[in-house]
């Protein structure tokens, strides 16, 4: 198939390309590059990398026309990423997460394309007991909300001909080319390793559940792949696990490591844990679990693979709030500051 990747210079993405590339697909991929995207172009066979604001789909039907021809699939993954990155930027936040996903959905609908989007297990926000997609749902941020907006709207999209797949991912883990550490399995690991001290605001009893970025990235090759299936709405998880839980398969991993409870003001309330059987009963089982992705982690880390892991650029909202710092610059010369800053960053793991 001819795949659209949107976002896929990051997290998600950078681990899914490649594994698309190995199916044989052809891949196209549109972002807005504020992460870098210099690892694609190393990839073999060839990806066709667009730097381009994706929000262009909801006034420029010129724009969309030509991102979506030839394409057999899209795998919309272009948004906000996280709590703290869509609570810097609200309005910026509905307009990604949410408008931007319909006006792409409509206009792959027009053209009997399919079409995935990357949703969240967040939309549960805080509920009791182990929910499958049939559950109530509860947004609590502003992320969830958009996600869930998009849901609902892609959800009337859908008639006998065009379905959409939506995929509601778990908190993620593991390494990827476009690294971050602001992933709970993810910072532990790091402060694990670098301090042999972890951090729990809290009392870290809330529940989350877990998914290893490898199993995210072979669950959409596997939906993309999969031509009749029986739901519109899937949850992908592997592990449910409260926060302390995550805490103490670090310790097993790092003998002495000190676990700190701190105080908090922070008034999320987001506990959750959800089934993976609607996507079990499909054929699809994740293989990593916390323990196997936690040590790949720590041994990433002690390896030197991840150059000044400490930085803000593996934190999305830290990040993006820097970027606010040279706001004046225009898109394409961002775009240029980023090539040249992750060339020179990447450059020092030879």
């Amino acid at each position: 198939m001819n795949i659209l990747v949107t976002g896929g210079a990051g997290y998600l993405g950078s681990v899914l390309i490649p594994k698309l590339l190995v199916r044989g697909h052809k891949v196209r991929v549109v972002d807005l590059g504020y992460f870098g995207m210099g690892h694609l172009r190393n990839m073999r066979p060839e990806v066709v990398v667009l730097s381009e604001d994706l929000r262009r789909a909801m006034i420029d039907p010129d724009f969309t026309h030509a991102l979506l021809d030839g394409v057999d699939c899209v795998i919309h993954l272009a948004a906000m990423s996280n709590d703290p990155s869509a609570e810097l930027q609200p309005d910026l936040t509905e307009d990604i997460n949410f408008h931007t996903t319909v006006a792409l959905a409509r206009a792959a609908r027009a053209k009997g394309i399919r079409f995935l989007f990357s949703s969240s297990c967040s939309v549960y926000g805080e509920a009791a007991g182990q929910l499958d997609e049939n559950g109530p749902t509860n947004p609590l941020t502003v992320y969830a909300i958009s996600k869930l907006k998009a849901e609902r709207d892609l959800e009337q999209l859908a008639d006998d001909s065009w379905r959409p797949t939506i995929l509601r991912n778990g908190t993620l883990f593991g390494f990827s080319q476009r690294m971050r550490f602001d992933l709970v399995v993810n910072i532990f690991s790091l402060y694990a390793t670098l301090y042999n001290e972890i951090r729990i605001f809290g009392d870290g009893m809330q529940w989350r559940p877990f998914l290893h970025i490898a199993d995210c990235a072979r669950a959409f090759v596997f939906l993309a792949e999969k031509p009749d299936l029986r739901h519109i709405r899937y949850n992908v998880c592997h592990q449910n696990l409260r926060v302390i839980d995550v805490a103490e398969i670090l310790r097993e991993l790092r003998p002495g490591l000190q676990v700190i409870h701190m105080p908090t003001q922070d008034t999320d309330t987001r506990n959750y844990a959800v089934s993976g059987q609607r996507l079990a009963e499909e054929g699809f089982q994740p293989q990593v679990d916390v323990r196997t992705g936690a040590e790949e982690m720590m041994d990433t880390i002690v390896s030197g693979a991840i150059p000044d892991p400490e930085s803000v650029f593996y934190r999305n909202a830290k990040w993006l709030d820097a970027l606010t710092h040279i706001g004046s610059f225009q898109h394409r010369d961002i775009v240029g500051l980023m090539e040249n800053f992750t060339a020179a960053h990447h450059a020092g793991r030879r």
